[in-house]
């Protein structure tokens, strides 16, 4: 072995941590698994006629749910009753069905795909029943209404669906949807109204009654006695020169969150994703007039 012990214990920590992430992800899709088996049975019988026994299955059912998709939570902070009403709102999903679906969606292109494959078969579908065909339970209602929705509104509809997968498609691994989160967070979350701690003198919220990274980050920019810190947004201090604040609800991402420099981070990044957006749309008529080639296995080839 010509690793020095260094690269050994790197490539050992590696190692260790695919693995781990291998396991969790096996454990996540077990779960899941069993969470359609109990959909199923609460689309056929409502929790609410659960006898005590199924009851407590399906509770001890969420507690592996949360310790799977949330492993580095220790449970006490989840609302139990709200989750497991969630978890039962949805319809069981078919996995195979939901990942063929999810993978054919990634792109716009295989959106349109997918959308114009869709609609001919539901046209054709529509046509035998109107030829006589014995309708299967408002089928015809069902295909009716999809067919009366504009084509290019169905298929913004999938394009968003798609890249919204890492949140809306539960089978995803939770260190990919927190890692999606973190990147979009601020175009996620614009306009929701969200707690948030604004700096007040004679508030009821002291240093003390933060969590450990919060306090951290209001000793990097609060000096005692200075009456705030940089930036014209740092805390007020009270009397006793202590940070304290009231929690007010306050529309993410607008005039009234944050300081000018966020502002006008958010704009850039709204110019940014539209600048990316134009390339895109770009770069694929470019592609479909055959102006614009393929580079596959490291060849390229003309698109025809």
């Amino acid at each position: 072995d010509f690793r020095d012990d260094d690269e050994k214990g790197e490539g050992g920590a590696g190692e260790e941590d695919g693995e781990t992430a291998e396991a969790g992800a096996a454990e996540i899709g077990v779960v899941l698994d069993e969470l359609q088996v109990w959909r199923e049975r609460h689309a056929t019988s409502p929790h609410e006629s659960w006898d005590r026994d199924e009851r407590e299955q399906f509770d001890q059912f969420v507690e592996r749910y949360v310790a799977a998709v949330s492993p580095e939570s220790d449970g006490s902070s989840v609302d139990k009753e709200a989750t497991r009403a969630a978890l039962l709102s949805e319809r069981p999903n078919d996995v195979a069905r939901t990942k063929e679906f999810w993978d054919k969606i990634q792109t716009e292109t295989e959106a349109e795909s997918f959308l114009q494959d869709y609609r001919s078969r539901a046209e054709a579908r529509l046509a035998e029943l109107d030829g006589g065909a014995a309708d299967d339970e408002g089928l015809r209602d069902e295909l009716e209404a999809v067919l009366s929705v504009p084509y290019d509104r169905q298929l913004a509809k999938l394009t968003a669906t798609g890249a919204l997968r890492p949140i809306l498609d539960e089978y995803v691994p939770s260190d990919e949807r927190r890692d999606f989160l973190s990147r979009h967070s601020a175009v996620l979350l614009e306009g929701l109204e969200l707690e948030h701690l604004v700096p007040d003198p004679d508030g009821p919220v002291g240093v003390d009654d933060l969590g450990p990274e919060l306090r951290e980050v209001l000793a990097a920019e609060w000096t005692p006695g200075d009456g705030g810190g940089g930036d014209g947004a740092s805390p007020s201090s009270s009397s006793a020169g202590e940070p304290r604040f009231r929690i007010e609800m306050i529309a993410y991402g607008s005039d009234l969150y944050g300081t000018d420099r966020a502002a006008a981070a958010r704009r850039m990044y709204r110019l940014w994703n539209e600048h990316r957006s134009s390339r895109a749309r770009f770069e694929e008529s470019f592609f479909r007039k055959g102006y614009l080639g393929l580079e596959e296995d490291g060849k390229k080839r003309t698109a025809v």
